[in-house]
C-alpha cells in the first residue's frame, strides 16, 4: 500500500514539475517589425486577383512554395478559388522576393484543386509537405456557413512540381484535424498538429510513418497513440485557436508553434524542444495595436474612429481589419545569436485583404538583447509640399493631366478642389498631383473628402500607400488621417484622381495639411 502511495506521489510530483515547465515562457517578445506586403496589389492584378490570404510555405527542391487561400478577383470570376506561387529558395534579403504564380496560358492564376473538385469559400490550403519527392497539400474542407465549422480534411498530391494537376488521396471527416501543420521527426516519422472547430479549438497531435501519410488509418493520436481520432486529447488547451503553424527553427533545438487567438488578442507563440512538449505558455508576438497593425497596415472601422485611415479596400471602410494565419517561414528565420530567435512569418490582415511578411525577435529568459540602432532618418526639417490648402483658390505647386478641375470656397472658409465641372459634370476625369519630401518629424497627412466615388491617394514610388474616397453622397464629409511614420524623409506623391465618367464619378478635397 505504501509502495502504491509512493508511486502515486511520484507521478503527481512529475506531473507538477511538467506543468511548471509548461507554464514558464521559454522566450520573451522583444520586437516585431513589418517587412512589407508579400502580395502587393499590382502583382495580384497581373494574375487577375484583387486580394488573397494565408501564404503557407514549404520548401520544394530549390524553391519555396506559397499556398494562398480564397481569391478575390478583378472580374469576380473564380471567386474564392485557391492559388499557389513560388520563389527561389534563398536567404531573405533587404527586398521582399517576387512571387511567380502558377498560371493558365492566359496569364490568369491557376486554381489549386483536384480536377472537378473546386472548393467553396473558407475551404483552403493549410499545409504542404514534400515526402520522398512527392508534394502533398492539405486543405480544410466542407465549411458550413451557418454553423461556422468545417466537416472534412482533404489531402492531395501533385503530379508535377508546379501543382497544376492534383490527385485526391483522401477526404475524411474530422473534428480535430481541420487545420494541420506537419514537421518531421526521427525514424521517418511525421508529426501532425491539428485544430478542429473554426477558431474555437485546442491543438491535437498525431504521428504517422512518412510513407503512410496519405493513409489516414495509419495515423496514431496522442497521448496514447490510439488509432482512433476520438481518443486524441488536447496537447495545448484552448477554446480559440484556428490557423496554426508549427516549424523547427534551423540552427536551434527549438520547435515553434504560432497561431492566432482571441484570449489574449493577437498572434501567439509557444515553444518546445520535443514534438510532444511540454509546450511553453503563449507569448503574444503580434499585437495589432502595439505592432504597426491598426492605422498602419490594418484598417480601423471609420464608425469607430470617426475618420478614414486610408487603408481600407474600396467599399469596406466600415469593416475592421484583423490578424490571422501566422505561417512561419523557417528558411528565413535566424538563430545565429545564442538565446535570440528571429522569426519570419506571413500574416493576413483581412482589410486590406492581403498577406504581409513580419519578423519578430524573441529572447530566451535571462539573455540580454537590444535592437540594433536604426539609421538616422535623413530629410528636410519641414515637409516640402506646396499649397496643400489651395490658397486663394489657386493650384500653384500642383501638376495636372486630363480635364481641368475647379476650386471653390467651402462654408468653413477653406478652399477645395472639385472634379465635377459643368457642363460635363461627372464626365470630367483626370488627376492633380505633386511630389514632395516628407520631413523627419512628419506624423500624419490629414484632409477631408466629399461627394462621389473618386479619391485622394498617397504613393511612395510605385506603391499605393493610402487612399480615401467619397461615399457617393453630397451629405457626407469624410475626414482622413494617414500615418507617415514609415515614410519620414521619403519622397512621396499626393494626387487627387478622378478616373470615372459614370454617375457619382467625382470628388471634392479640402483641408489638406501635414501634422509635424
Amino acid at each position: 500500500m505504501r509502495g502504491m502511495n509512493r508511486a502515486v506521489l511520484l507521478a503527481a510530483l512529475l506531473a507538477t514539475a511538467s506543468a511548471v515547465v509548461a507554464q514558464s515562457p521559454a522566450w520573451r517578445w522583444r520586437r516585431t517589425e513589418d517587412l512589407g506586403c508579400l502580395t502587393p496589389p499590382a502583382a495580384l492584378a497581373q494574375v487577375g486577383m484583387s486580394g488573397t490570404d494565408l501564404g503557407v510555405s514549404f520548401p520544394q527542391g530549390d524553391r519555396l512554395v506559397f499556398l494562398f487561400g480564397d481569391s478575390w478577383t478583378l472580374d469576380r470570376q473564380d471567386w474564392d478559388h485557391d492559388s499557389v506561387a513560388f520563389t527561389k529558395l534563398a536567404p531573405l534579403g533587404d527586398a521582399l522576393p517576387e512571387l511567380r504564380w502558377s498560371t493558365q496560358a492566359s496569364g490568369r492564376f491557376r486554381t489549386l484543386a483536384p480536377k472537378d473538385m473546386v472548393q467553396r469559400g473558407m475551404d483552403v490550403p493549410v499545409e504542404g509537405v514534400v515526402v520522398d519527392g512527392r508534394t502533398y497539400v492539405f486543405f480544410s474542407s466542407g465549411f458550413h456557413d451557418k454553423r461556422k465549422v468545417h466537416s472534412h480534411s482533404m489531402l492531395v498530391h501533385g503530379k508535377d512540381d508546379d501543382l497544376r494537376e492534383l490527385e485526391l488521396d483522401h477526404r475524411v471527416e474530422t473534428k480535430k484535424f481541420v487545420n494541420v501543420s506537419v514537421i518531421e521527426g526521427d525514424a521517418d516519422v511525421l508529426w501532425i498538429y491539428g485544430t478542429g472547430a473554426y477558431r474555437k479549438s485546442s491543438v491535437f497531435l498525431a504521428r504517422v510513418a512518412r510513407d503512410r501519410l496519405a493513409d489516414r488509418s495509419s495515423w496514431r493520436y496522442w497521448p496514447e497513440f490510439s488509432p482512433n481520432e476520438a481518443d486524441a486529447r488536447p496537447l495545448v488547451h484552448s477554446d480559440c485557436i484556428g490557423e496554426l503553424s508549427v516549424r523547427r527553427v534551423p540552427g536551434s533545438d527549438v520547435i515553434c508553434m504560432a497561431y492566432n487567438a482571441s484570449q489574449p488578442r493577437g498572434i501567439h507563440l509557444r515553444t518546445a524542444t520535443s514534438p510532444t512538449g511540454p509546450w511553453s505558455d503563449p507569448e503574444v508576438i503580434f499585437d495589432p495595436f502595439r505592432d504597426a497593425g491598426y492605422g498602419v497596415h490594418m484598417h480601423q472601422s471609420t464608425d469607430a474612429t470617426g475618420y478614414d485611415d486610408g487603408l481600407s479596400m474600396p467599399g469596406r471602410e466600415r469593416e475592421w481589419g484583423g490578424e490571422y494565419g501566422p505561417y512561419l517561414v523557417p528558411e528565413w528565420c535566424d538563430a545565429e545569436t545564442p538565446g535570440v530567435l528571429s522569426l519570419v512569418y506571413t500574416l493576413s490582415t483581412w482589410n486590406p485583404y492581403t498577406v504581409r511578411l513580419l519578423r519578430t525577435v524573441v529572447v530566451r529568459e535571462g539573455v540580454d538583447w537590444s535592437p540594433p540602432e536604426s539609421p538616422a532618418i535623413r530629410g528636410p526639417e519641414k515637409s516640402t509640399a506646396k499649397n496643400l490648402a489651395f490658397e486663394k483658390g489657386r493650384l500653384r505647386g500642383w501638376k495636372q493631366e486630363g480635364d481641368a478641375f475647379v476650386t471653390y470656397l467651402h462654408d468653413d472658409g477653406s478652399h477645395a478642389v472639385l472634379t465635377y465641372v459643368k457642363p460635363r459634370g461627372d464626365a470630367v476625369h483626370g488627376r492633380l498631383w505633386q511630389e514632395f519630401t516628407l520631413s523627419t518629424t512628419a506624423r500624419e497627412l490629414r484632409g477631408t473628402v466629399h461627394g462621389g466615388s473618386e479619391e485622394v491617394q498617397l504613393w511612395h514610388g510605385d506603391r499605393l500607400v493610402y487612399r480615401t474616397s467619397g461615399r457617393r453622397s453630397n451629405d457626407v464629409d469624410v475626414p482622413f488621417r494617414w500615418r507617415l511614420d514609415e515614410l519620414r524623409g521619403e519622397k512621396v506623391r499626393l494626387q487627387i484622381v478622378d478616373a470615372s465618367t459614370a454617375p457619382w464619378g467625382f470628388v471634392a478635397v479640402r483641408g489638406l495639411h501635414i501634422v509635424e
